[in-house]
């Protein structure tokens, strides 16, 4: 009679994050304080907040290429 150790591993369906291509992950840098912006608040035509940062920063200034 054999033991049950549980359940086999679950694989995951992707990549682990640590082998995807950097790249693909990449956030810019905020242009006032160089921290990395994952959400830019535009709250009129020439204002916006770099999140989590909370810098003003003129919209369109982090969309990528």
């Amino acid at each position: 009679m054999t033991k049950d150790s549980g359940p086999e591993p679950v694989e995951s369906a992707g990549e682990p994050a640590d082998e995807i291509d950097g790249e693909e992950w990449a956030v810019p840098d905020c242009p006032r304080c160089g921290r990395p912006v994952w959400v830019v608040t535009v709250t009129g035509p020439i204002t916006a907040t770099a999140s989590p940062c909370g810098c003003s920063v003129a919209p369109g200034t982090l969309e990528r290429e």
